[in-house]
């Protein structure tokens, strides 16, 4: 810090970071993909369930889809100047399309101006 910013109670600018694990975003993907689609319970839909003939009740999963997680991390980048992105190697791994939406979201928050940091 410069001693003129120091004697003018002037800080050090602030830069907001965002950090994106791919591991994360990858095993978001695995998981939407596994628990996705209607519940089965012995070849019935979860509608006509019958808790007195059927036992235990069809598993129900509430999980974000892929879409919606994006459009969280779109609005967690808003404002932000750099972005953190650690395992990049984990978006190879899987589909093409997370790749290609993380791409998308790295290449709009570098048109806005932000730093983009792998590590």
């Amino acid at each position: 810090m410069k001693r003129r910013d120091f004697l003018l109670f002037r800080g050090a600018p602030v830069t907001r970071t965002v950090e994106i694990s791919c591991q994360q975003l990858h095993m978001h993907s695995l998981e939407g993909r596994a628990t996705s689609g209607p519940p089965e319970a012995g070849g019935q839909s979860g509608k006509d369930f019958d808790p007195a003939e059927e036992g235990e009740p069809p598993t129900a999963f509430k999980e974000r889809t892929t879409e919606q997680l994006f459009t969280k991390l779109r609005r967690d980048l808003d404002g932000a100047d750099v972005l953190r992105v650690t395992g990049h190697r984990w978006l190879s791994e899987g589909d093409g399309e997370l790749l290609r939406e993380f791409d998308e979201l790295v290449s709009s928050f570098r048109a806005r101006g932000g730093r983009v940091e792998f590590g």
